[in-house]
């Protein structure tokens, strides 16, 4: 396989690192061979070259909450490769999203998508799935369409979590706090959550929680869990102690700011609540950052049928996020968050060459993420905008 030059755009090599104006990322083999100026970067002869003048290079970026629960990703096993392709690119690779954290699916189709992904009979992005939610007793959210395994025992709670592990999922998901048709809204309680967070790390493996309210999120972070999939707005502001318990327990956080707001709008919510949920959401936000907590970038794409992230950045940023900040909850923390930092989340010699092209520069305006011209995973184009310099 050719070597492949990406060159002349400024190359973000990771957040924290300062850009690199016109710029070469060197690919070959899948992976990434050279990373710098173009004055200090041979470009091998017979290399195909892209011209990226004017544009911006990123790390692949990581969406850390999807789902796949549509009925095309239920028949993944048995649709043909191109109508797969279709709506992976329309729901993901179009956007940068070359990683994926699936946080509640049904897992036999979803690891077959990921066999068929990872086997080059489509394309597609790497795929961490969390397989089927496990909710409190009465817990099923009102939004979900079949009843979910409910957690009535510790014993029983790690009988279901060996279960799911052992039938390849990677994660364990769990509604710490659940949205039911009628309040009082359930719970889980503290000892089953505990007994999923010890029985998953038993195995290596993290565990999810949807908080939904102040509650479910004690719950969660007591609990021992590694990841909160949302913020929770239904709380209101959250004590000082409960966002440095997250901190000190290395909780990371999703945010989902644009879920709430696409949820009550949806639902014609009175715009005084609309706010005052996008404004909880926000704070919430704003001080896991502040005391040092690591934030991961999510959507929610797959129950949120608009898989546009650019609100989700603009909130973010409204947040008080600074862009690197936001570049790094969509490269570095996830990777580091699941153990992939040795292969991803950087464009660094030996590093898989997962590459996003960009237009504009998101140090000057947060859209420009999700003005997204080129893709490659693993040093292969799984997306490529008509308008790209060639």
């Amino acid at each position: 396989m050719p070597t492949l030059a990406l060159v002349g755009g400024t190359v973000y090599p990771s957040p924290e690192a300062t850009p690199i104006a016109d710029g070469v990322v060197l690919i070959s083999s899948g992976r990434i061979s050279a990373v710098g100026p173009r004055a200090e970067v041979e470009i091998p002869a017979g290399a195909t070259v892209l011209d990226t003048s004017g544009q911006t290079l990123l790390a692949g970026f990581w969406n850390s909450h999807v789902h796949f629960t549509e009925p095309w990703g239920q028949g993944a096993a048995t649709l043909p490769a191109s109508e797969l392709e279709q709506h992976l690119r329309d729901m993901l690779l179009r956007h940068g999203f070359v990683h994926v954290v699936d946080t509640g699916s049904f897992p036999e189709a979803t690891l077959a998508l990921r066999r068929r992904i990872e086997a080059g009979e489509l394309m597609g992005p790497s795929i961490i799935t969390a397989g089927v939610p496990l909710a409190p007793v009465d817990g099923t959210p009102r939004y979900v369409p079949v009843k979910l395994p409910e957690l009535r025992t510790p014993e029983q709670a790690r009988a279901i979590v060996k279960e799911q592990l052992g039938g390849g999922t990677d994660a364990i998901k769990l509604f710490t706090g659940s949205l039911t048709a009628h309040p009082p809204y359930p719970v889980m309680p503290l000892a089953i959550v505990q007994a999923v967070t010890e029985e998953a790390h038993a195995h290596g493996k993290p565990v999810f929680a949807h908080p939904t309210n102040a509650a479910g999120l004690s719950a969660a972070v007591e609990g021992g869990v590694d990841v909160v999939v949302h913020t929770a707005p239904m709380a209101g502001p959250l004590s000082d102690s409960l966002h440095e318990a997250m901190v000190r327990r290395k909780v990371a956080l999703v945010p989902t700011l644009a879920l709430f707001e696409w949820e009550l709008k949806r639902a014609n919510e009175d715009p005084i609540v609309l706010e005052r949920f996008t404004q909880a959401g926000a704070e919430q936000v704003r001080n896991h950052a502040r005391l040092g907590g690591r934030i991961l970038f999510g959507t929610d794409v797959g129950y949120m049928t608009d898989d546009d992230p650019r609100r989700e950045y603009v909130l973010l940023r409204g947040a008080g996020l600074d862009p690197r900040d936001i570049l790094a909850s969509l490269t570095t923390n996830p990777a580091t968050q699941f153990g992939q930092e040795a292969r991803t989340g950087r464009l660094a010699p030996g590093l898989d060459a997962d590459v996003v092209v960009i237009d504009g520069d998101p140090s000057r305006d947060i859209e420009a993420l999700a003005n997204v011209r080129l893709v490659l995973r693993q040093g292969k184009i799984v997306f490529r905008q008509d308008t790209l310099h060639r």
